[in-house]
């Protein structure tokens, strides 16, 4: 990890909850600052690509 994402590495700990996660591994799980998406990809701030598999099931599950 970039040391210019710490900062939002930091903050999205202290704010923002992760429905996956389990609350007891909350802090040890690596996340993955995302700078960009475009359709069902994701890009960090590395470059690096992801497929969003995930399909935002939550906007999906509940309307």
């Amino acid at each position: 990890m970039r040391a210019d994402n710490t900062t939002y590495v930091e903050r999205d700990l202290a704010h923002v909850w992760h429905p996956c996660t389990q609350m007891k591994d909350h802090e040890q799980v690596p996340l993955i600052p995302i700078r960009r998406g475009q359709g069902a990809w994701l890009e960090d701030f590395e470059g690096k690509r992801y497929l969003d598999a995930i399909s935002s099931w939550w906007v999906n599950l509940f309307g």
